[in-house]
């Protein structure tokens, strides 16, 4: 790459871009912006604290646009080769030392598998793709229950500095073209708008269709998110001569800009379609505060703007992205070492981050940008102005850098070899041959009193990301479970692919019908071992987060395939008409087209079991509504670490699942012999106390599901409940 690219200046030069003053405001806008997800992701409060992210784009793509703006303007050029080393010298010091840090502190608190994956997040941040690697994990970054990366917030620099990767390129396309055609300033300005606007349209078009297919993928999606930067660039350019408004003007777009951003923390929530349409609100809310303070001084507007340009608020501003980049490893790790639930958690996490926020920002982020590492020299006669004062100044922090970033995977590999898997205890009776209740409540109860890990299979280390190991072959390897939110989901045919998966014998007298979510798809290995296959024909069919019930769904990025999916089943079990249905759900409310809550959402979903019901039973076949396993406290591999206990991973089930249960069995009551709802809290839980393993078993692969082998030792429980015979 050229060490600059010309553009050269005629008469009818471009209209310069608006130097950019100490923008006090502005500092003050990445406060609000930080704080916001801070609190957010430590006290999940505001629930639209996320948006923050949204206000840091609209700043960067705003900043930086005026920056190559001005310099293409001003000089005749773009320097690329300045502009990526300046990108570097802001972002990859101190992002560095974090990953470092997180990295080794990784394999201090975790095991192996749970401490590799960490190391391979830091890879892929590093090469600022880790909202690429988040995307194809699946990881659902509104899910605060499941496994969690603590380096999962570094997608969003992933997100700009793709961005960047081919934005200065299209400034400098536009402004070929504006010189080419000779345009006055305002052409150069309506040229350089569509240049800048159309991208964004293309962007926010894509976003809008990858929110409603595939909302997971478009929030991690730099196609999905470039609108955002996009405006704060638009923004740039149409104020690159711009004087600014009257003083009134500037105060109401100010606090309409302020309202915006406030109403999207407080009101915005997970269940939002997000990042289209719903992020247009605080994307909105950024331009209209920074279009308030554009223009000459205005002391008067300044004191409107004392929210925002208080010292308290500068500094946070200034210490943002240090700020940023510690508080998620913090909240994370903490959490493994500390219990959340701890009055102390809370202190300890905010104290942690403001010193490592700090210390990062004047040891490490700041010397760095202002050194002037990589800046060309300026010449005096033939002597270069730079000295060995300067050179040594500039050389400590990027010493202590690489130090940092080379010593961590030493110390990480040493702690590894220390222990590398769980730690292994006396043995523990296996638990295959408890086949009634009293005798399982027995294990659980001596699981509840463990003062010590047992040696646990699956080993929680080794379970992979989001214990993709630990959960059934049907599921993971012959991909039975349909609507996993993926980049693949698009093209995959749930109906075309549940079709393939049926077990058994092929000319078998009875069939079986596992029909219902991922929490169904965990019963499966249990139910298969409880079956004699040489008799029974089983068909599964699973959807995530799609209940099996005719309960309208609502509007989320998987309501239209598990409609279909619904009435394909229905289809099939009028063709099939099978001697057994067997289901199960985890319930969430969420789901309801109706929007209901409360009394209203157990009126409507009892009223749709019982009818679920009536359509199985009326095509001839008993039906049997599992109760979900209680869901985890943790996922497996972020509970169970070097410094837990497994007291520190006993759930206390929610009041919640036992009225849940109570509204499921109302819906069944009906049905006699033909079938039944069958409670199964006793089957993990002592009252309302559920431990982490039993025996020698992992109960969980993950937060809401339960483990392939713990599924397969529920065969004795699960034949009865299902009135099986006994297998030969």
């Amino acid at each position: 790459m050229p060490a600059a690219t010309a553009i050269r200046a005629k008469s009818e030069a471009p209209p310069s871009a608006p130097v950019h003053a100490r923008r006090l405001d502005i500092e003050g806008l990445r406060a609000v912006a930080v704080v916001a997800v801070v609190l957010d992701h430590l006290f999940h409060w505001p629930h639209g604290g996320f948006v923050g992210v949204d206000i840091f784009f609209v700043i960067s793509g705003y900043l930086i646009s005026g920056i190559l703006l001005r310099e293409a303007t001003s000089t005749g050029r773009i320097s690329f080769r300045q502009f990526y080393i300046r990108r570097i010298k802001r972002i990859l010091p101190a992002a560095a030392v974090v990953l470092s840090a997180t990295v080794t502190a990784g394999y201090v608190i975790y095991y192996g598998g749970k401490a590799t994956s960490i190391a391979w997040d830091a890879v892929w941040a590093l090469l600022f793709s880790a909202n690429w690697r988040f995307a194809i994990l699946g990881t659902d970054y509104m899910n605060s229950g499941a496994s969690v990366s603590p380096l999962q917030h570094y997608w969003s620099l992933g997100v700009e500095e793709q961005f960047y990767i081919f934005w200065p390129w299209i400034i400098l396309a536009a402004m070929f073209v504006a010189r080419r055609v000779r345009s006055n300033q305002r052409g150069t300005v309506l040229i350089l708008g569509t240049a800048v606007a159309l991208p964004i349209l293309l962007s926010f078009v894509f976003a809008l269709w990858e929110t409603s297919g595939n909302h997971t993928v478009a929030y991690f999606s730099t196609l999905s998110r470039a609108w955002e930067l996009g405006a704060g660039a638009l923004l740039a350019v149409l104020t690159v001569s711009f004087k600014g408004f009257t003083h009134a003007l500037r105060v109401l777009l100010l606090w309409m800009g302020l309202a915006l951003l406030l109403s999207s923390i407080l009101f915005i929530t997970p269940a939002t379609p997000f990042p289209a349409p719903y992020a247009v609100i605080p994307v909105l809310g950024s331009c209209l505060v920074i279009l308030a303070g554009i223009g000459t001084a205005d002391q008067r507007y300044e004191r409107q703007a004392w929210i925002l340009t208080n010292r308290l608020s500068r500094y946070l501003g200034k210490i943002s992205y240090s700020l940023y980049l510690w508080h998620f490893p913090v909240i994370i790790l903490l959490a493994s070492v500390v219990s959340p639930d701890s009055k102390w958690f809370s202190v300890v996490a905010i104290s942690l981050m403001a010193v490592l926020s700090v210390a990062s920002f004047h040891f490490v982020e700041d010397p760095i940008r202002r050194s002037k590492l990589g800046r060309p020299a300026k010449v005096i006669g033939t002597h270069s102005v730079r000295g060995p004062v300067t050179r040594i100044s500039a050389t400590v922090p990027i010493v202590a850098l690489v130090v940092a970033v080379v010593s961590a995977p030493l110390v990480a590999a040493a702690v590894s070899q220390q222990q590398a898997t769980a730690p292994a205890a006396a043995s523990v009776a296996p638990v295959s041959d408890v086949a009634t209740v009293p005798a399982r409540q027995q294990v659980l109860r001596s699981a509840l009193a463990a003062t010590d890990w047992p040696a646990l299979q699956p080993n929680p280390a080794e379970m992979g990301p989001d214990g993709a190991l630990a959960k059934p072959d049907e599921w993971i390897k012959d991909g039975c479970l349909g609507g996993e939110l993926s980049p693949l989901a698009h093209s995959k045919d749930v109906v075309q692919n549940a079709a393939g998966c049926v077990y058994g014998t092929e000319n078998a007298t009875r069939a079986l019908v596992v029909f219902g979510d991922s929490t169904t798809m965990s019963y499966v290995p249990g139910i298969r071992k409880a079956v004699d296959e040489k008799g029974w024909k089983i068909y599964i069919y699973t959807v995530a987060a799609c209940s099996p019930t005719l309960v309208p769904v609502g509007e989320d990025g998987s309501a239209k395939e598990c409609i279909r999916f619904k009435s394909w089943v229905q289809d099939e079990i009028q063709r099939i008409h099978p001697d057994l249905v067997v289901s199960s759900f985890l319930r969430n409310d969420g789901q309801l087209a109706s929007k209901a809550t409360g009394s209203k959402a157990d009126a409507e979903w009892q009223r749709n079991i019982a009818d679920m019901a009536k359509f199985v039973t009326s095509n001839g076949a008993r039906y049997v509504l599992l109760e979900a396993p209680t869901p985890a406290k943790a996922e497996p591999s972020q509970c169970i670490t070097r410094f837990s206990k497994p007291v520190d991973c006993i759930t206390d089930r929610r009041a919640e699942f036992d009225s849940q249960a109570r509204v499921s069995r109302e819906a069944l009551s009906s049905l006699g012999d033909r079938g039944a709802f069958v409670p199964t809290k006793e089957w993990f839980c002592v009252d309302a106390q559920c431990p982490a393993f039993l025996g020698g078993t992992a109960l969980y692969a993950d937060i809401n599901h339960i483990s392939a082998r713990a599924s397969e030792e529920l065969a004795p429980l699960l034949r009865d409940a299902l009135q099986l015979p006994p297998t030969a």
